[in-house]
């Protein structure tokens, strides 16, 4: 049947969840401080012996204009200590997954990533900012709104996907790539 969209469950609770007024309270005090670069990230990790930099892992490491170029999800290794005392710090800790980066993501209003997959790679997402309007929407599988109820949610990103900001506020995830 043409234009048939078969829905896998491709985006699926775990059994791990922080408070999400701590989660948006922490976002703002570390967006404040640090504005989303071009690439709309935060990256709380670093590469061994690097200085404290929220932005070196932000990017594609597939492209060359990305701080993250040329680096893996496994060399993000150091927590930044600038956010210690946060619950950025508390879930490095506590996190029940091997934690490649952790970002602060953010999609525009009225803006989506390129379509994409990211073969092997697991993704955990935190709604921090979000409608209903806001989605990831896979090329073959529907779309999915992640809520922000302080529950993560584990993504398959083998599949085509993007993140659509359909909406007029902006969208920010906690994103964390699994390893």
């Amino acid at each position: 049947m043409i234009g048939w969209i078969m829905k896998k469950n491709l985006i699926t609770p775990i059994s791990y969840k922080i408070n999400i007024d701590q989660l948006k309270h922490d976002s703002a005090v570390v967006l404040d401080k640090y504005p989303f670069n071009n690439h709309n990230q935060i990256c709380f990790q670093n590469t061994q012996g690097v200085e404290s930099d929220p932005y070196q892992g932000t990017g594609d490491s597939r492209l060359d204009h990305c701080p993250m170029y040329g680096l893996e999800e496994s060399d993000f290794t150091e927590f930044n200590p600038e956010f210690n005392g946060t619950v950025f710090e508390e879930i490095f800790k506590t996190f029940p997954h091997t934690i490649g980066r952790m970002r602060l993501m953010k999609v525009p209003a009225k803006k989506c990533y390129w379509m994409h997959n990211d073969p092997g790679m697991v993704r955990y997402h935190f709604a921090v900012d979000t409608n209903a309007d806001c989605f990831i929407l896979y090329r073959d599988h529907g779309h999915y709104h992640i809520p922000a109820d302080g529950v993560c949610y584990k993504m398959d990103t083998d599949e085509h996907h993007t993140a659509v900001n359909a909406s007029r506020d902006d969208r920010i995830h906690l994103v964390i790539s699994g390893i």
